[in-house]
C-alpha cells in the first residue's frame, strides 16, 4: 500500500494530551509520523500522494459504540416514519400502501421510527386502520424507541394473538376499552412478534451493504453492534464483515432483542470470548435487556415517574437471574454489558458486576453498561469504583427531551451526566444507538454540548461537556469501551489509519454549525472507503 501524506489541516489526535497537529504520515494501513507539515513532507517518495487539507479537520474515525445495524439497514429498505412528509397517520397509511403494492404477498409490510408524539394525529394508528392498508400482509409500525410497536389482524394471527391472549411477562398487549386487541404490543410482546418477523439471509446482507455505506458516509470506521435477531445475526454480522459487505470493524454484542438469555447460554457453551476474532469483527460482550426504553416511557425506575405516580416502568430478570446468567460469563473471560435505562435498573446490573469481581476477580474487565439513562450520583461513583464503562446517548435530547422532562420531571437533569462522568474519572463513550436517533456523529456531539431538547430547552446544562470531550467520548472512549485502545481511537504512529477528513475545521465552527459538518473522505486501515468529493491530491 502507498504512503500517504495529509498536510496543512487540523488534525485533532484525541492522544493523551489531546494534541492538535498539522500533518499525518500513513503506510501499510497504518499511521507512521504525526507532526508538522514540513516534517511530513520529508517522507515524501516515489509513488506517495499527498493531501493538502486546507485547514480541514483529519481527526480519528468516529467509533459507534452502540448501534443496531441489521435494524437500520432494513429499516432503510422501508417505510420511514422521520420522512418529514409523514406527517399524519393517514400519511403513514398512504405510505404502507405503496409498500406492500411492492412486497410479495404474505411477506411483511414495515415501517420504523414511528413516535405519537411527534405525529400530528397525537395516536397509532388502530388495528382496523393497518387493516384497510392490506388483507394480503403483514403490517408492523415500530416506534422509535424499537420497543413497542402497531401491528394489522394478519400480523396478530401470525404471533397467535387474540382478545383472550393474556399479557406476556415484562410486556402488554394494547386493548380498547371494550378489551379487544388495538394492535399495539408492548415491550415483550412487540419483541416476541419481531422475532417471528425476521429477515431472509439475502435481506440481512443487503441490509448490511446499505447500512455500511451510510455509516461511512459520516466517518465512522468502527461499529459496536448492539444485536437485533439473535445467534444468526451475530453470525451474519461475522460473515458480512469477514467478506467485506461490512466495511466498518465490528464489535458484536452477543445477544438479542428478544430471548437475548438464550443467546447468551448459546454462546457460553461454546469455546468463545470476548476478544476472538481478527482485525474486521470480534465478539464483544454478552447482553441482555434489564428494562424498557426512555422515551416509551417504560425504563425501570427507584420512584415513581413524573408523569404516572402508579408507573415505576418494566423490568426483564430478577436479580437472582441475572446473576446466575452473568457471573459465570464473567468467570469464563466475556465482558460483561446489560440495557439499562433506568436507575433500578443500573443497581442491578451494578450489583451483578460488583458479585462477579468479588467471587472471581479479573484485573480490567470493563463490564459495561448500555445507556445508563437515569445514573445516580452514587451510580457515577460506583462505575468508578467497579471499572464500568457506561455507553451515554446525549443524542436523544434532540429528539426527546421534551418528554423527558415531562416523564421524569428534575431527573431528567441528570441524565446521560457525561460532565459528571468526567468529572468522576470514569470512561463514557457517546452513541445515537441507531436507528432509535439519528446516528450523525456530529448531532451527537452538538447535543453532548448543549442537551438541547426539540422546543429549545436545556436539559441539565451543568452535564454539557466541551468539543474536545465529546470527540474523545466517540473515538478513543469507545475504543476502550471495546478493548481496541492500542489499535483505534486516536490517531498515534503505529494505530491503524481510520480516519475521518471534514469539510471545514471543527474546533473554529460554530457550535450551531456542528450538526451540519459534513465527511468529505472516510479511511479504514489506509483504504479509502468513502469519498464526498475528490480531495486535492498533489503529483
Amino acid at each position: 500500500m502507498e504512503r500517504q501524506l495529509f498536510i496543512n489541516g487540523e488534525v485533532i489526535t484525541a492522544n493523551g494530551n489531546d494534541d492538535i497537529a498539522e500533518a499525518v504520515a500513513v503506510e501499510d494501513g497504518k499511521i507512521i509520523v504525526v507532526g508538522s507539515t514540513s516534517d511530513i513532507l520529508k517522507l515524501r517518495k516515489d509513488g506517495a500522494s499527498v493531501t493538502d487539507l486546507a485547514g480541514r479537520t483529519l481527526m480519528p474515525g468516529i467509533i459507534e459504540s452502540h448501534i443496531h445495524t441489521t435494524m437500520y439497514g432494513a429499516n432503510v429498505l422501508s417505510v420511514s416514519c422521520k420522512d418529514p412528509a409523514v406527517r399524519t397517520i393517514d400519511d403513514l397509511l398512504e405510505r404502507l400502501k405503496e409498500q406492500a403494492g411492492r412486497v410479495p404477498e404474505g411477506q411483511w409490510v414495515r415501517a420504523w421510527g414511528f413516535n405519537e408524539t411527534s405525529i400530528e394525529d397525537r395516536r397509532f394508528p388502530t388495528k382496523e386502520e393497518l387493516d384497510r392498508v392490506t388483507d394480503k400482509h403483514p403490517v408492523m409500525v415500530v416506534r422509535a424507541c424499537g420497543h413497542i410497536s402497531a401491528v394489522n389482524s394478519r400480523a396478530l394471527e401470525i404471533g397467535g394473538l387474540d382478545n383472550d391472549s393474556p399479557d406476556p411477562e415484562g410486556g402488554s398487549l394494547g386493548r380498547t376499552p371494550k378489551g379487544e386487541l388495538d394492535g399495539r404490543l408492548i415491550e415483550t410482546a412487540h419483541m416476541d412478534l419481531y422475532q417471528l418477523a425476521a429477515h431472509t439471509r439475502d435481506e440481512i446482507r443487503e441490509a448490511h451493504r446499505v447500512a455500511s455505506e451510510h455509516f461511512a458516509e459520516y466517518g465512522i470506521t468502527a461499529i459496536h453492534d448492539a444485536t437485533g435477531y439473535g445467534i444468526e445475526n451475530v453470525e451474519a454480522l461475522r460473515e458480512d464483515a469477514e467478506g467485506g459487505v461490512i466495511s466498518q470493524r465490528v464489535y458484536a454484542m452477543v445477544g438479542a432483542l428478544n430471548k437475548p438469555d438464550e443467546v447468551v447460554k448459546h454462546y457460553l457453551s461454546r469455546d468463545i470470548r470476548t476478544g476472538d476474532g481478527n482485525e474486521r469483527f470480534k465478539y464483544g460482550p454478552v447482553k441482555v435487556f434489564l428494562d424498557g426504553s426512555s422515551s416509551g416511557p417504560t425504563v425501570w425506575t427507584t420512584e415513581p415517574y413524573t408523569s404516572d405516580p402508579e408507573n415505576y416502568g418494566v423490568h426483564y430478570l430478577s436479580q437472582d437471574e441475572l446473576d446466575e446468567l452473568f457471573i459465570p460469563a464473567h468467570e469464563k473471560g466475556w465482558q460483561l454489558t446489560a440495557h439499562a435505562q433506568g436507575d433500578a435498573a443500573i443497581d442491578q446490573l451494578l450489583n451483578t458486576i460488583d458479585k462477579a469481581l468479588a467471587l472471581h476477580p479479573r484485573e480490567d474487565s470493563r463490564h459495561r453498561i448500555e445507556h445508563a439513562g437515569l445514573a445516580r450520583k452514587d451510580q457515577v461513583d460506583r462505575m468508578k469504583q467497579l471499572g464500568a464503562v457506561p455507553t451515554p446517548n446525549p443524542a436523544f435530547f434532540h429528539e426527546y427531551g421534551d418528554g423527558y422532562v415531562k416523564n421524569y420531571g428534575k431527573r431528567a437533569e441528570g441524565m446521560y451526566p457525561l460532565a459528571s462522568y468526567r468529572d468522576a474519572g470514569v470512561t463514557a463513550t457517546l452513541t445515537a444507538d441507531c436507528p432509535v436517533t439519528d446516528f450523525n456523529p456530529f448531532r451527537g456531539i452538538h447535543s453532548a454540548m448543549t442537551r438541547r431538547s426539540p422546543s429549545g430547552k436545556v436539559v441539565g446544562g451543568a452535564e454539557c461537556i466541551g468539543l474536545l470531550e465529546a470527540i474523545r467520548c466517540c473515538t478513543i472512549n469507545a475504543a476502550y469501551s471495546g478493548f481496541s485502545e492500542t489499535e483505534t481511537g486516536s490517531i498515534e504512529p503505529g494505530k491503524f489509519a481510520d480516519l475521518t477528513i471534514l469539510d471545514r475545521s471543527l474546533i473554529n465552527a460554530d457550535v450551531e454549525e456542528i450538526p451540519e459538518i459534513r465527511v468529505d473522505r472516510t479511511v479504514i486501515g489506509g483504504e479509502t472507503v468513502f469519498e464526498r468529493a475528490k480531495a486535492v491530491v498533489q503529483p
